[in-house]
């Protein structure tokens, strides 16, 4: 099963990325982001089922390689999302965190 994802998976995640992209520029009125993952995920499965019949072989992992697919997406609309290229307003805070001097035995 592993060898075959790693096969795939060069071919996999560009067509992830650009899928993703795609859907949310066609359906970019929708601000719920599961319909637009399931539209993606529907895409991605039809793709996988199409190689598995032109290859001649059967969807055994097609679940694990569409939980793996799944984790790919979040990610990848998260990092989007942080980016800006999906203006979706949540961005991630790095400020620095003050550190209180409680416990601090130092005398000033």
């Amino acid at each position: 099963m592993w060898k075959e994802l790693l096969k795939i998976a060069p071919d996999l995640i560009p067509l992830i990325i650009q899928t993703v992209l795609d859907v949310e520029n066609v359906v970019s009125g929708v601000r719920n982001g599961e319909i637009k993952k399931s539209r993606v995920m529907s895409i991605i499965g039809n793709v996988l089922d199409t190689k598995d019949y032109f290859l001649g072989r059967d969807s055994d992992g097609k679940n694990q390689v569409l939980n793996l697919v799944s984790m790919f997406i979040d990610v990848t609309v998260s990092t989007f999302n942080y980016t800006g290229l999906f203006a979706s307003g949540d961005t991630l805070d790095f400020t620095p965190v003050p550190v209180s001097k409680e416990g601090n035995d130092e005398i000033n």
